[in-house]
């Protein structure tokens, strides 16, 4: 249903991705054993540890409970009539840190780059492309605090969200065919020689 065991999705995670991360790895720490003991890799001159940050969103509901639960005789549960107001969350989590969030002194959280809103009506617009690159922005800076010495790879996945473009990108369908009528602005877009498309 969501395109996972699609052929050319297999295809993309068996030649592209799984590769991808096989040479990542080489700069990324190990734990091994039961005691999880943190392996440093081999890092070469001007290369930094690597550290992913896997992206993933959730959506709860406040009134979301167990569907069975022990009640002694006689007794039942009050529930509510509606699922209540819907919850979304959006954050970032890691091998290091578990949740990326930014520690003082004492061990409490100052910065988080967890995100939760209320959408729905009379609440947060729904969560968009813009919001997730707002984010992104705050995110990338508690990275860099926290592990000032090393470099963050993002891991996002196949949500239809993620594929969005900005507003000023550079696309066929907002693109008029002759002059006139309103045209939208589109920001300029130049490949560089050193970028080439791989297919070719």
């Amino acid at each position: 249903m969501d395109g996972h065991e699609r052929e050319d999705v297999v295809d993309y995670q068996n030649r592209v991705f799984l590769l991808a991360m096989a040479q990542f790895e080489a700069w990324m720490a190990k734990h091994k054993g039961p005691e999880l003991k943190k392996i440093m890799p081999e890092i070469q001159e001007g290369q930094h540890q690597l550290i992913i940050q896997y992206h993933d969103e959730c959506c709860f509901q406040v009134n979301d409970e167990a569907q069975s639960l022990w009640l002694r005789e006689g007794e039942q549960p009050l529930r509510k009539k509606g699922r209540g107001r819907l919850i979304h969350i959006s954050d970032f989590i890691n091998e290091e840190d578990g949740r990326l969030v930014l520690l003082d002194d004492n061990g409490q959280i100052i910065r988080d780059a967890r995100k939760i809103i209320y959408p729905g009506s009379n609440g947060d617009p729904w969560w968009d492309t813009k919001q997730l690159l707002e984010q992104l922005q705050s995110t990338i800076g508690i990275f860099e605090t926290a592990h000032p010495d090393c470099q963050a790879l993002f891991i996002f996945d196949q949500s239809s969200a993620h594929a969005s473009l900005p507003p000023d990108a550079l696309k066929a369908f907002e693109m008029n065919k002759s002059d006139g009528r309103k045209q939208h602005k589109q920001c300029n877009t130049i490949i560089p020689h050193s970028n080439p498309d791989p297919r070719f």
